[in-house]
C-alpha cells in the first residue's frame, strides 16, 4: 500500500467493537464493527484490505471492509473486520487494526450469494498476502 510506504509502517486504526446488524455472522463471515474515536478519521479509501488486528498482545490475520456496504444499504459508513481463526466475544473491547495490503474496491453485488462468493475469494487473497 502506498500509505504504508509513505508512513514507513502499516497504517493503523484503533476502535471500539460495537454491535452491528449481525449479517456477517449469518453469511459465515462474522465481523467486528469498529467505532473510531472522533479525533481519528479513517484515511483508507473505501474497499477491502488484508489486515492484522490486535486484541491486547495477541495478533490475528483478517480482512476489513471500509465503506457503505452498497449491497446491503449503501448509506452509512461502516468499518467491519473479519478475523481469521478467532472465535469469541469482542464487544466493548478496543481493537487495533493494521492495514497490510489493499485487495479491491468496494462494489455492489447482485445479491448476498454473489457477495459471499466474493468474500471467500477475498479471504483467500488476504491469507496469501498475509503469509
Amino acid at each position: 500500500m502506498k500509505a504504508n510506504e509513505l508512513l514507513g509502517t502499516a497504517y493503523t486504526i484503533r476502535g471500539l467493537v460495537v454491535h452491528g446488524n449481525h449479517l456477517g455472522r449469518t453469511l459465515g463471515f462474522p465481523t467486528a464493527n469498529l467505532q473510531l474515536p472522533d479525533d481519528q478519521p479513517i484515511l483508507a479509501r473505501y474497499g477491502v484490505f488484508a489486515v492484522t488486528a490486535g486484541i491486547g498482545t495477541t495478533r490475528y490475520r483478517g480482512m476489513i471492509n471500509v465503506g457503505t456496504r452498497p449491497t446491503i444499504d449503501g448509506k452509512t459508513l461502516t468499518i467491519e473486520v473479519n478475523l481469521f481463526d478467532f472465535d469469541g466475544d469482542l464487544y466493548g473491547k478496543m481493537l487495533e487494526v493494521s492495514f497490510i495490503s489493499r485487495i479491491r474496491d468496494e462494489k455492489k453485488f447482485s445479491g448476498l450469494d454473489e457477495l459471499v462468493q466474493q468474500l471467500r475469494q477475498d479471504r483467500e487473497m488476504a491469507l496469501r498476502l498475509l503469509s
